[in-house]
């Protein structure tokens, strides 16, 4: 089941793609950016970057003095109701610490089994194990990078290829690569990987 996601980073309405049937969550702020496209099921947060608290829908108001940010706690509000695919819009740009925080809690639920990509305005970020393709346009760029150590990683059809890799958060190896063709072949056999491919300019 598919959860939608509308967070208070850089937001586009343009790339916002929903169905009748996807579950949305507006995230405080993200919550403003949504409100006149399409049906909120669910607004989550402490309400501090909205100012206000959305009415006639349901809402979970989090105490602002907390451990958890907001996009974290509106995860964990749809993984408990068995969600198992998350797209986030409004998680990337903005404030880098903000960015930061919402791909540390793209990797957590991801461990949790969860899909979750998060599109942005100039990328989409994805949280990948096992085998991927990447598909795309002849010189379009992506990068590859891991929250832990991530090894027996493959990429087939890129200008820079990998065969059984390891890649470190400490060193950025597979940064800024090329698609070769409209497709690339992705995978990571142990542990989890950041998966980021950039848009061609003309959709940016």
């Amino acid at each position: 089941m598919r959860c939608v996601f509308v967070c208070n980073g850089e937001f586009s309405p343009n790339d916002f793609c929903v169905s009748e049937q996807d579950f949305v969550i507006a995230v405080d702020g993200g919550y403003a950016y949504i409100k006149d496209l399409r049906r909120v099921d669910l607004a989550v947060g402490d309400f501090d970057s909205l100012g206000y608290i959305p009415e006639g829908i349901a809402t979970l108001r989090h105490d602002p003095i907390k451990d958890y940010t907001d996009t974290y706690l509106a995860f964990e509000e749809a993984f408990n109701r068995g969600y198992d695919e998350f797209i986030v819009y409004g998680a990337l740009g903005g404030r880098l610490d903000h960015t930061f925080a919402n791909l540390q809690c793209a990797y957590s639920f991801a461990k949790k089994g969860v899909q979750v990509k998060l599109i942005g305005k100039d990328c989409v970020a994805e949280v990948i194990t096992g085998k991927k393709i990447i598909g795309g346009s002849k010189g379009q760029t992506f990068s590859l990078f891991s929250f832990d150590e991530v090894r027996g990683v493959h990429i087939k059809n890129g200008k820079y290829p990998l065969v059984d890799a390891t890649l470190k958060n400490t060193f950025p190896l597979g940064v800024s690569n090329e698609l070769l063709d409209n497709d690339c072949d992705i995978e990571v056999k142990d542990g989890y990987a950041l998966l980021i491919v950039n848009k061609p300019e003309r959709e940016k």
